[in-house]
This record gives structure tokens, sequence and C-alpha cells, in this order.
């Protein structure tokens, strides 16, 4: 049992590893340079989109998509206004980690909430009740990723849609919304 918690946790320390990578690459989406999968964007390259109706001081920068990753992961950047966050929802598909860059959140896990500042690291297994809340004053920064990739193309996807179509594109990309945001 020992030896599965280390794996679990060395496989965990590997993703986040890639993930502090990726960051220090600054924004990945569009390759600048390919070769047998590898790929390098330099800064500002990120495809960035405004958050949807009600969060629209929020942004995301998708900085490595599934089609880019052969499935294997995808992981955005999401600039975070003071006081939002999503509705509590789960990912029926996903596992989902997360890298407080900066600010002050509160996450909820299931029913537990927890204060997590700059340098905290969030693992969020599939189907797990999750949101999260900026309490600071100021924007706050957070490193996403999510395995296997796909659901961060949901941020693209839903520019500019309606309610309805916001939903179905929720299920397209296997989340579904279970309670309130944290007030």
């Amino acid at each position: 049992m020992h030896t599965k918690v280390m794996k679990t946790r060395l496989g965990l320390l590997y993703l986040f590893a890639a993930a502090v990578v990726v960051l220090a690459l600054s924004s990945i989406s569009r390759p600048v340079f390919a070769a047998e999968g590898a790929f390098i964007v330099l800064p500002g390259e990120a495809s960035r989109y405004s958050g949807q109706q009600g969060r629209e001081g929020d942004f995301t920068e998708l900085l490595a998509t599934a089609d880019e990753t052969g499935g294997v992961l995808g992981i955005f950047r999401q600039t975070i206004a003071p006081k939002s966050g999503p509705p509590t929802h789960l990912h029926g598909m996903e596992a989902e980690f997360c890298y407080v860059v900066s600010g002050q959140f509160n996450f909820k896990l299931g029913e537990r909430i927890v204060s997590a500042p700059a340098g905290a690291f969030v693992f969020i297994p599939r189907v797990t009740p999750h949101t999260f809340q900026n309490i600071g004053t100021e924007p706050g920064v957070l490193l996403f990723g999510v395995t296997p990739g796909g659901f961060e193309k949901m941020f693209a996807e839903r520019q500019g849609v309606d309610a309805d179509t916001n939903q179905k594109l929720m299920a397209k990309h296997h989340m579904q919304v279970v309670g309130p945001p944290l007030r």
C-alpha cells in the first residue's frame, strides 16, 4: 500500500514538474518549433480567452492542448478577478491539478474548504466536486492541468455563446455543475 501511495505521489510530482516547465517557458499553445511531438512557443503566443458571462474579469490562456500533446494532457493559465470563481463542478473523465502562481484562493474539494496561497498545489481526482474563489484584492493566477487533455478547449469554444450552448459545451467536455460558487 505504501509503495502504491509513493508511486502515485511520484507520478503527481512528475506532472507538477512538467507544469512548472511549461510555466517557465511562459506561454505554450501555437508551436514555434516542432520535432517528433516536441514544441516550444514564445512568450505572448498563448491563445487568450475572456471569461463567460458573469466572469468577464477572468482570462484563460491555453498553454498546451490535447491536440498538441497527443491527448495526454491540457494545460491552461487563468487570471482570476477578486471574488471570482466558477460554480461547484466536477469532471467526469479528467483528473485536474492546479498550482497557485499568485494571489490568495480558497478551494472547495468535496465538502472541505482549504486556503491556498501562492505556491500551493492542488490535486483533484476525477468526479470530485470542487470550486475555488480568489479571496484577495488583486487578480490571482492559477496554472491548471487536466489529464487526459481536451477539457481546456472548452474555454475557446464558449466565447460569446448563450447559456444553453454553454450547458451543451460543458456536457461535451464532461463537466457537470453540482453547486454554487464559493461566496
